[in-house]
C-alpha cells in the first residue's frame, strides 16, 4: 500500500512538472510567413486559415509578412528559425521559380532546405488585353501581333511566373516577346485599361472583376481546364495553342528539418480546415481550392522545376 501511494505521488509530481512545459509548447505561436505585402491574395487566404490551424493543432497561429527578393527573405527566415515546426512559409510557386533564377545562391538550396507541406489551391495565369482591342480570342491576337510587331506584355517582373508564362506563350506561337515588368497587378491593369500596354499576363483571379466589368478582355487562360471564376474564357489548349500551361499553386512550405510528427499534424490541420464549408467558400472566391498533402504536393513541385528550369536557363535569367 505504501509503495502504491508513493507511486501515485511520484506520478502526480511528474505530471505537475510537465504541465508548464506542455503549456509553454502550446502557447508558442506557429509563425506563418507570407512573402508578400498585407492585403494580397496569399496574405488574405493565410488569415482565413489561421483559426482552423489553431483549432486543429492546439497552437496559436500568427501571420508575418516578409515581402521582398522574390520570396527569398521569407525562405531565409524559415531556414533560420529554431525549433521543430516553429514556422512555415505560405506562398505561390513563384518562390520556387525565383529559387531557380538564383539557383547558385549560397544562403539556401531550395530542394535541400525546404519541403512542400500542403497545397491549398490553384489558379492559372491568363492573357488579357484592353477591352477595345481588336482581338476577341487568343488566335486573333496572335495573328495581329505577327502582322503588327512584337508581343509587348505586362507582367509581375523578371523571373516571375507571369513573365515566364509570356515567354512560353511567345515560344509556342513564334512571337517575339517584349516583356514589361510591373510592381503589382493593379498598376499593370491600369495601364492595360488605359491602352498604355497592348497585353498583360497575370493570375486569372486578378483579371476577374475587370473582365466581368468589361474594362479588360481576357483572351485565354494558361490552365489545363477553365478557371471557375472565368467560365466564359477558354483555355489556350481549347483554342489550339498547345504546351503553354502556366498554373500557380498556393501552398505551405516547411523546413526539411521539421519532424514527421509536426508535418503530419500540420497537414491534417490544413485538410480539416479546408473541409470547413465556410472557409472553402471564401477561398473559392479567389482561387480554386485543391488540397494536396506532402505525397501529392512533391510531384507538383518537381514538375515545376522540370518545366521552368530550361526556360529560365535559355532566357539567360539565371543569376549568381
Amino acid at each position: 500500500m505504501k509503495n502504491r501511494r508513493h507511486y501515485i505521488a511520484l506520478t502526480l509530481s511528474t505530471l505537475w512538472m510537465a504541465m508548464p512545459m506542455a503549456s509553454q509548447a502550446q502557447s508558442t505561436p506557429l509563425r506563418i510567413i507570407v512573402p508578400y505585402s498585407a492585403g494580397g491574395s496569399a496574405d488574405v487566404i493565410a488569415r482565413m486559415l489561421t483559426d482552423g490551424i489553431k483549432e486543429h493543432t492546439g497552437r496559436m497561429a500568427i501571420v508575418e509578412n516578409k515581402p521582398g527578393a522574390g520570396g527569398r527573405i521569407a525562405l531565409s527566415a524559415l531556414k533560420s528559425t529554431q525549433g521543430d515546426g516553429a514556422a512555415v512559409v505560405f506562398a505561390f510557386n513563384g518562390v520556387l521559380v525565383n529559387s531557380i533564377v538564383f539557383q547558385n545562391a549560397k544562403d539556401f538550396k531550395f530542394k535541400e532546405d525546404f519541403v512542400g507541406l500542403a497545397q491549398v489551391g490553384t489558379m492559372p495565369a491568363a492573357l488579357a488585353v484592353p477591352y477595345a482591342h481588336k482581338a476577341h480570342n487568343a488566335k486573333e491576337f496572335i495573328a495581329i501581333r505577327k502582322q503588327e510587331g512584337d508581343f509587348v506584355y505586362g507582367n509581375m517582373g523578371p523571373g516571375s511566373l507571369t513573365h515566364l508564362a509570356g515567354l512560353r506563350f511567345a515560344a509556342a506561337t513564334q512571337l517575339k516577346p517584349n516583356p514589361i515588368g510591373y510592381q503589382g497587378g493593379a498598376p499593370m491593369a491600369n495601364d492595360l485599361m488605359g491602352g498604355q500596354v497592348d497585353a498583360g499576363v497575370d493570375t486569372a483571379s486578378d483579371f476577374v472583376e475587370r473582365h466581368k466589368g468589361k474594362k479588360l478582355k481576357v483572351l485565354g487562360v494558361f490552365g489545363s481546364k477553365r478557371f471557375p471564376l472565368l467560365p466564359d474564357v477558354p483555355t489556350m489548349a481549347e483554342q489550339g495553342i498547345a504546351n503553354v500551361e502556366a498554373e500557380l499553386w498556393l501552398g505551405f512550405l516547411g523546413s526539411s528539418k521539421a519532424s514527421a510528427a509536426f508535418n503530419t499534424r500540420f497537414q491534417d490541420a490544413i485538410q480539416k480546415t479546408l473541409a470547413n464549408p465556410a472557409v472553402r467558400d471564401k477561398i473559392s472566391k479567389i482561387m480554386e481550392v485543391e488540397y494536396k498533402g506532402m505525397a501529392d504536393f512533391a510531384p507538383v513541385m518537381a514538375a515545376d522545376f522540370a518545366t521552368w528550369t530550361p526556360l529560365i536557363v535559355d532566357s539567360g535569367l539565371v543569376q549568381n
